[in-house]
């Protein structure tokens, strides 16, 4: 059971009674995801997700809130609307690291899997367990190539 679900749903409903209509748009789009989800593994109400799966969810309608906004600025539009759902939807993910705490961890791991002789792939395996939902994959990771080029 998903506490994070009934506190999306609580907020939508709070949204609705405020006539917060931004708010409220984008968390229908959110349950909608969410809804979608709960089809893919077969539960019968949505709060049958896990906080885990809910955040996935989340997650993924960042990363494409984040490449709106990359188009929206290429165009030279303004992205003050994208802004404030990403940062409604930030709200019910795990406090994010920041990018000196996920370089941190990133020498952390990288230097003792180096001292043990593995090669790249344990190490972006090892920063993929520690960081997930915790921050961009596609940054981690590519912050662990760099300091493997280092050498």
């Amino acid at each position: 059971k998903s506490t994070l679900v009934n506190q999306i749903k609580a907020d939508s409903i709070q949204a609705m009674k405020d006539k917060d209509t931004a708010k409220l748009a984008t968390l229908r789009l959110l349950i909608a995801e969410l809804e979608k989800e709960k089809v893919v593994h077969k539960f019968t109400e949505v709060t049958g997700l896990s906080d885990a799966q809910a955040e996935a969810v989340i997650s993924r309608q960042v990363k494409k809130l984040n490449k709106e906004m990359e188009a929206y600025i290429k165009v030279g539009q303004g992205v003050e609307k994208q802004e404030a759902e990403k940062e409604l939807l930030q709200s019910y993910l795990p406090k994010q690291l920041t990018d000196e705490e996920l370089l941190e961890l990133i020498v952390e791991i990288g230097t003792s899997v180096k001292e043990s002789g593995q090669q790249i792939g344990q190490a972006l395996k090892q920063v993929a367990q520690r960081v997930k939902g915790k921050a961009d994959m596609g940054k981690a990771s590519k912050l662990t190539k760099d300091f493997f080029s280092k050498e």
